[in-house]
This record gives structure tokens, C-alpha cells and sequence, in this order.
């Protein structure tokens, strides 16, 4: 029975620590470039046991290549500055040479399970581990292959713990190996037993041996009673996955297996059939008629084959146990542990454990996953059943059930069923009221298991929608801040990975404006520089070859407005990427979608501000007059055109390099613009900064620059004066509005726009609080 893992919490200093080093192993080895190979520890260095085990476990989490592992493994195994004692080697890619170099520790335990480069060579070196206390070599068919032929015996008499599951041994191969481990207290013979061998071999353990584990066993008629003359043990587990291996448990040999095993805390008896446990009566079928004698003696029987379990609880006080399964009515207390997996729990109301694992509740449910997490068909129905639940019911423990499906997304990291079925449970527990009961510790490990499967099964178009849209009841970005090189890399990547349904990108494409929408300032270019700019331009490119404008080409050009709001070096990456060629394009190809044209002047708006960058533009200019009249979308197209055109004329005359249009006419154009705007007219904007807009309004040597500026403000101060009056006044435009106002060559439409804005500022300012001094 697995061990129940402890709640998500900071990590630990020593966790960051070996991280690091684990990611940067130059930190404290000697290495050979370009790759880094490992050659020796630095001499000054010295890594204890409690350290050196866990940096090895952290080694197998990255999967290494055999010969990478092989070299890191012989610098952990240099004993005069690393010591070892429990060594962890898990579905590790390390071959014999690995087994050579760690014969020089003295180590208690070691799991090689699933090391699939082992073989049958590398045996005398591990029985060289002769202090070994555990020892896990489950699912290493090639490793045990020739054992007990031509090789010498298992001499690791000091062995209180193994693990040979998933082998293919033989009864005398199983025989020889067992012989002399008179120490052995735990045994793991999962799946080995298949033609149906009897269990004779046990015999010399029968006095000492305190778990046995037969998942998956082709148990012969006597296997069952020899099992009762274990008198020792305290879990047995006699479970079945495969269809063809489970037996009818009779509640008669589960009442001798209780009576003869009176230490037993811990019975898995999933996938098996159980005898139905209710009684039968002595009244006979056929009769119509049932006399009283018969009713009474029908009653006792009921009464006694009903009675409750009666034992005494740790207080010393009686207590009564109901039991629904009639063979385990016999048991002296209640299991710790009963695993009922595939049986119809719903009829067994009351079950003799502490713990069940099952999919008839929550705990139940997750206690599966818990037990089952190395058992693929068992994890496989527990993630499948809590989302089932998590559809029907409220989940009653969403901390537990994180913590529970992020450990088997881990375990399993390349398995896609696992994956999908635990980001689907995600996405739900990720939701609604469930998000306050999630620690922010929760939340991160979450994303950092979406992430991990994001990057490992890169082929799954459901497992990436389920990550996407898990991720998205995230709050973008902050919750994504202390890791958001990676987070943006990753969007990127899949913001051009389309699916049949477009669903995936419309995901991932959503999410990289939302990003855009909320950094600032150095998180801005970085996210330039990680290639969101030109992710945007090609999904452009690529709508425009198609001739579709949809959802995720109107959201690619609002990443490219957000992304260059006040950043000139995006800007510059836009233009670079022929931006205003697919602005040209786009603006041809789809003349009825105002949203589309509205975000593509509002990016071209964020180019205008950039001094540097406005003679790209002058090309454009006959464009931007022209859009000065499309009221397609209220009045945003011809505000952003006219924005743009302000910001051109700024630079004034001299720079105005094209014949056609003629500046003056462009400038008369844009008054005539203006003057049709509503001044309250409710705007689809959010300004962060009135920086741009302020600059304009020094600009006296062409009135309607500063027309347009002032129109901008006195709009946004009326339409949204809590918000806009405080941003102006501590951005301190109060003072350019009043040079405005009592400059002698502002034409009366800007000075009254200029007056009006500082009028609604005074009248929005929140009264400063009265100071009152206390005698």
C-alpha cells in the first residue's frame, strides 16, 4: 500500500538547491564542453549521503541519454567525495556500466526497476551490494533472464525487502533465489506467476514473511490455502488487472484467510469476484407456506450471520465494526487498507477498513489513485472516475485530488492517457469556488505539470486543449510571472499549431494577448524577443493565403496592437516583418470587418508614436485620409487614423516627403474629422499612459495636432472620468492643458476642449481629507 504524499508546500531550500545543481552541473564538477560531459568532482567538494541520493533521483526525472547518465552516475560514484546509501535509478536510461560504478558504495537501498538497458551481465556486480537491505529490480526481464543457469546464487542474505515484479522467472528460478534471503520480511511478485505454479516455493519464508504481493498471478486452486499458512503476514495483495486471471473469492476461504491470518492490516483483493455475501434461509423454494417454527429459525440465522464484528479499539473501549462482505466479518479489527477495485461497491454498504480504494466515492476514488500510482490500468480507472465525479458532484477535497493527480502526471509523463485524463480533472478543479481553496503553492505545481506535458507529448491535440484551457483559468499574468520565459516560448510554439477544429489556437493565441495585455516595460520587448511578433505576422500570413478572417486573425492583430503600446523596439519588429504590407492586404481582402480594421490602426497608431519610425509610414498617408471617414466601427478607425496622421504632421512640414496627398490637405481633412466626433462618445480603448498624447499638445506650429490631442482628452475624461481625470493629473498634464489655455496663438476650439478637460478634472478630484489635530 503506498504511503499517503504530503500536502504541496514551499519547496525547500535543499530542493532549490539541488535543482540548480542538477541544471548546471559545471556548479560543482568539472566538465567537458560543448555538452558538459561530467568528468570528476571539483576536489574541494564533498556531497553527503542525504544529498547525493536525492541529486540522483533528481537526475532520472530529466530522462538522459544512456551515455549522459552513464558519465553523471560515474562521478556520483566516486566514493572519497560522494557518498551513497539510497540510490534511486528508476525508469533510468543507465546501462551495466552504471551497476559497475556503484559496487564501489555500500548502499541499503536500490531501485533499478524498469532499466530496460540492464542485462544479465551486470548480476555480479550487484550482488557485490551485499549490505543491501531493499532492493527493487521489478520489470527488468533481460536482467534476470539466465539467473540460477550459470551464474552464482542471490547472495544478498541481509535482504528484508524485494521487488521482482513484471519478470520471467521460473518456480526453480524463483525457488534458488529465495533460498537464502532468510531475512526477507517483504516480497513483490507481481505478475511473474502466470502458468499457474503453486506457491511451494514460499515455504521457507512462511515463518517470516510480513508482505507479499501477487498482482496480476495465475493463482492455482491451492494457491489460496497456501496462503493461509503465512501466519506473518500483515498485507497481502492478491489483485488482478487482466481479464483472464480473476477468481471467484469464496466468502468461505475469506473467512479461513481471516481466521489464519491474525495479523492482516492490509488485503487487496481487486479485480477478483466475490461470493454474494447475503445468507440464504431454510425455507425451501418450492413451499407457499412457511410455518412459524420456520420464521423463527429463519431469524436466528439472519441475526447470526449478520452480527456485527465486535473488538476492542485503541481507547481499550468496545467497538462494533458492520461488515457487508460475509467472509470478512471474522476479522478482529478493521483493515488499515482494502482494496475492492472493479467490484460493485454500491451493494457493499459496509466495508471492515480505514481505507478503501474503489471508484464508488471521492475517497474512495482517489485513494485508487493514490495506491495505484506504478499500476497503469488501476491509475487509469482512478483519473477516469474522478472526472466522472468532478462532472456530477462537487468534489468535497480539491487539495487532496491536486495533489493526488499532479503525483500521477508526474509518475507518468509520457503516458497520454494519463495525461489527459489528469489535465481534464485540472481544468475542473481549476474553477469557480474551487480556486480559493487551492494554495498558491497548488497552483504553481499546477502549472508546472501543464507545462511539463505541453513540452513531452508534443502530438496530442486533446491533451494540448485540455493544458490550454486549463491554463486559461489562470489569472494571466501573474500567476505566471516566476516562470514566464518559459509560459511565453510555449505559447508561442503552440499558437501555430493548428487542429482540425482551430480550437488550439484559438486557445493559445487568446492567451498570448492576454499576456500582451497586462507587461509592461522590460516583460514587453522580452516577449518580442521570443518571437510573438512574428507568430502573430505568420498566422496573418497564413489567414490571408486561405482568404479567412476569424477569430484567431482578429486576435493576432490585437497581440500586435498590445504588444507595441509604448515599445518602440516591437515596433521596429513589425515593420521588419512586413506588417504594413498585411495591413494593406488584410484591409483589401476584408472590407466588411470593422474589429479587424479597428485593431490593425490601433498597432499602426502604436508605430506612429515612435519619432524614428513615422517615415515608414509616409507612404501610407493617402490610406490613413481615406480611413479618416470610415465610421464602420463608431468613430475608433477615424480617431486611430487621425492619431496617426497628428503624429506624422507633428514632425512638421520639412518631413512631409510625398507629393500626394498634399500636407494641407491631409491637415484639412482631419479637421473635418474631429469636428464630426461626439465629444461623449463611449470609447473600446484602455489607455495606460497619456505620454504620447501629451507630447502633441506642445506641437503649436499645427493647430490640429493639438486638436486632436485635446479631443482625445477632454473625450476620455468625460467618458471615463474616475479613471482618465487621475491618470492626466498624475501624469502631470494639468499644467501643458493650462499652457495651452493661456498660450495667445490657441485656436479657440483647443483652448475650450483644454478649459472643458481641466473643468472635469476639478470637478472629478476626490476632496483631500481635512488634517485635525487632537488636543
Amino acid at each position: 500500500m503506498a504511503v499517503s504524499s504530503p500536502p504541496l508546500t514551499a519547496p525547500k531550500l535543499l530542493d532549490l538547491l539541488i535543482e540548480y545543481c542538477i541544471t548546471h552541473i559545471e556548479t560543482f564538477c568539472t566538465v567537458v564542453s560543448p555538452d558538459k560531459t561530467p568528468v570528476t568532482v571539483f576536489k574541494d567538494v564533498f556531497i553527503p549521503s542525504n544529498i547525493a541520493d536525492l541529486m540522483v533521483a533528481r537526475l532520472c526525472d530529466q530522462a538522459l541519454e544512456r551515455d549522459k547518465m552513464d558519465d553523471l552516475m560515474s562521478v556520483f560514484c566516486n566514493t572519497d567525495q560522494v557518498a551513497l546509501q539510497r540510490v534511486n535509478l528508476n525508469r533510468s536510461n543507465i546501462s551495466n556500466r552504471t551497476i559497475a560504478s556503484l559496487a564501489r558504495h555500500k548502499l541499503f537501498e536500490l531501485n533499478i526497476s524498469n532499466c530496460r538497458e540492464l542485462t544479465v551481465e551486470c548480476l555480479p556486480d550487484l550482488f557485490k551490494q551485499t549490505s543491501l537491505k531493499v532492493l527493487d529490480i521489478s520489470k527488468n526481464v533481460l536482467l534476470l533472464a539466465g539467473f540460477g543457469h550459470d551464474l552464482c546464487d542471490f547472495p544478498l542474505e541481509n535482504l528484508r525487502v524485494l521487488n521482482i515484479g513484471f519478470t520471467e522467472l521460473s518456480t526453480d528460478q524463483l525457488e534458488r533465489l529465495l533460498q537464502p534471503l532468510v531475512n526477507l520480511v517483504s516480497l513483490d511478485l507481481s505478475r511473474v506467476l502466470l502458468k499457474g505454479d503453486d506457491l511451494t516455493f514460499l515455504r521457507p519464508l512462511s515463518a517470516q514473511l510480513r508482505s507479499l504481493v501477487l498482482h496480476d498471478c495465475n493463482l492455482v486452486s491451492s494457491g489460496p490455502d497456501f496462503l493461509c499458512s503465512l501466519k506473518e503476514l500483515r498485507h497481502l495483495d492478491i489483485s488482478v488487472a487482466d481479464s483472464n486471471l480473476p477468481l471467484t473469492l469464496t466468502n468461505s476461504f475469506l473467512k479461513t484467510m481471516v481466521k489464519s491470518l491474525p495479523h492482516l492490516s492490509s488485503l487487496d483483493i481487486s479485480g477478483h469476484f466475490i461470493e454474494a455475501g447475503k445468507t440464504t434461509t431454510h425455507r425451501e423454494e418450492t413451499k407457499d407456506h412457511i410455518s412459524l417454527d420456520e420464521v423463527e429459525l429463519k431469524d436466528k440465522t439472519d441475526t447470526v450471520e449478520n452480527e456485527d464484528s465486535v473488538y476492542q479499539g485503541a481507547d481499550g473501549d468496545t467497538q462494533r465494526m458492520k461488515c457487508s462482505i460475509a467472509g470478512l466479518r471474522g476479522l478482529s479489527k478493521p483493515l488499515e487498507f482494502l482494496g475492492l477495485l472493479g467490484l460493485d461497491e454500491s451493494e457493499l454498504e459496509h466495508l471492515p477498513a480505514i481505507k478503501v480504494a474503489g471508484v464508488f466515492s471521492e475517497d474512495q476514488i482517489l485513494n485508487t489513485i493514490e495506491v495505484y500510482l506504478k499500476r497503469r490500468s488501476y491509475l487509469l480507472e482512478g483519473l477516469n472516475s474522478f472526472f466522472e465525479l468532478l462532472r456530477a458532484v462537487e468534489c468535497v477535497n480539491p487539495s487532496r485530488a491536486v495533489e493526488l493527480i499532479l503525483a500521477a502526471m508526474r509518475y507518468c509523463p509520457r503516458d497520454n492517457q494519463v495525461q489527459v485524463s489528469g489535465s481534464a480533472s485540472l481544468y475542473h478543479l481549476t474553477r469557480g469556488t474551487y480556486n480559493n481553496q487551492l494554495s498558491i503553492h497548488h497552483r504553481q505545481a499546477i502549472i508546472t505539470c501543464l507545462l511539463d506535458a505541453i513540452e513531452t507529448i508534443t502530438d496530442s491535440m486533446t491533451l494540448l486543449q485540455n493544458c490550454g484551457l486549463t491554463l486559461l483559468n489562470f489569472r494571466i499574468p501573474d500567476e505566471f510571472r516566476w516562470q514566464f520565459e518559459r509560459v511565453v516560448k510555449n505559447l508561442v510554439k503552440l499558437a501555430q499549431t493548428e487542429d482540425p477544429h482551430g480550437l488550439l489556437q484559438r486557445i493559445y493565441v487568446h492567451m498570448c494577448n492576454s499576456i500582451v495585455c497586462h507587461v509592461e516595460g522590460e516583460q514587453k520587448l522580452l516577449v518580442g524577443r521570443l518571437g510573438i511578433i512574428k507568430c502573430m505576422l505568420s498566422l496573418i500570413t497564413d489567414r490571408l493565403e486561405r482568404n479567412r478572417c476569424d477569430e484567431v486573425m482578429e486576435t493576432a492583430w490585437s497581440t500586435l496592437w498590445n504588444v507595441t503600446d509604448e515599445t518602440a523596439d516591437n515596433c521596429q519588429m513589425f515593420l521588419d516583418g512586413k506588417g504594413m504590407e498585411l495591413f494593406i492586404r488584410c484591409r483589401e481582402a476584408f472590407p466588411d470587418k470593422p474589429e479587424l480594421l479597428r485593431n490593425m490602426m490601433g498597432l499602426i497608431g502604436n508605430v506612429a508614436e515612435v519619432q524614428g519610425l513615422r517615415p515608414h509610414l509616409m507612404n501610407y498617408a493617402s490610406v490613413f485620409m481615406e480611413l479618416l471617414g470610415d465610421w464602420s466601427d463608431g468613430i475608433e478607425v477615424s480617431y486611430n487614423a487621425a492619431g496617426t496622421l497628428a503624429h506624422i504632421a507633428a514632425d512638421g512640414p520639412s518631413t512631409w516627403s510625398i507629393e500626394h496627398p498634399q500636407r494641407c490637405e491631409v491637415l484639412q481633412q482631419m479637421t473635418t474629422a474631429i469636428d464630426s466626433w461626439e465629444l461623449n462618445t463611449q470609447r473600446n480603448i484602455n489607455y495606460r499612459s497619456f505620454g504620447p498624447i501629451l507630447r502633441l499638445l506642445l506641437v503649436e506650429h499645427t493647430p490640429v495636432v493639438q486638436h486632436w490631442a485635446v479631443w482625445a482628452l477632454a473625450n476620455l475624461c468625460t467618458v471615463s472620468p474616475s479613471k482618465y481625470c487621475k491618470l492626466l493629473e498624475k501624469e502631470e498634464g494639468l499644467p501643458l492643458l493650462k499652457e495651452v489655455c493661456n498660450n495667445p496663438r490657441t485656436i479657440p476650439i483647443v483652448r475650450r476642449l483644454a478649459q472643458q478637460t481641466l473643468q472635469l478634472v476639478e470637478e472629478n478630484r476626490e476632496e483631500q481629507p481635512c488634517s485635525v489635530h487632537v488636543v
